[in-house]
């Protein structure tokens, strides 16, 4: 049996989940800026992502990254896509928050792999969903993240800014 295809929208969402000492063995293997303990590479999440006033300093919500438009109509058009493709997310998991959409990618390139013989419908909704939703703030999160010295986080949205910019060509 051949070993299933690397699902590269889940490395992305292990990689930018609250970290444990999986992150830190593998970004030390990965990046050269990473705090040697796990409590500091914690401290820096916490410090990028989740602490902040009036945000973080690096937001991983859609709707942080636009001013012009109503934050319910991001979250509304989000939840729209997972129902419409049979993602049930937890109801604690805000529906724009790049967790939830890596996961959502993660989902989608399953059904793909897994045969769905709906695949070009798949393919076209992967798509759409990177135009809409993370083209235009991946790369800006990656900036503001290298700004605010996020070390390895900004290395790994970096990567992540380039991997849909990939997805879109």
């Amino acid at each position: 049996m051949a070993p299933a295809a690397l699902n590269t929208w889940a490395v992305f969402r292990f990689g930018l989940s609250y970290p444990d000492e999986r992150h830190l063995e593998k970004f030390a293997n990965l990046c050269e800026d990473v705090p040697g303990k796990l409590a500091d590479l914690q401290a820096l999440y916490i410090d990028l992502f989740e602490a902040g006033f009036p945000q973080p300093k690096c937001p991983l919500l859609e709707n942080a990254w636009l001013p012009n438009r109503p934050a319910g109509d991001v979250v509304l058009e989000n939840k729209l896509y997972y129902r419409n493709f049979g993602l049930e997310i937890d109801g604690r998991a805000a529906p724009d928050h790049l967790l939830t959409q890596l996961e959502f990618l993660a989902w989608l390139d399953h059904c793909i792999e897994a045969g769905n013989p709906d695949r070009e419908s798949l393919e076209r909704a992967r798509a759409e969903f990177l135009e809409r939703h993370l083209a235009h703030w991946a790369g800006q999160a990656a900036n503001l993240a290298r700004r605010a010295d996020g070390g390895c986080y900004a290395d790994l949205l970096e990567a992540l800014a380039g991997e849909v910019a990939a997805a879109l060509r």
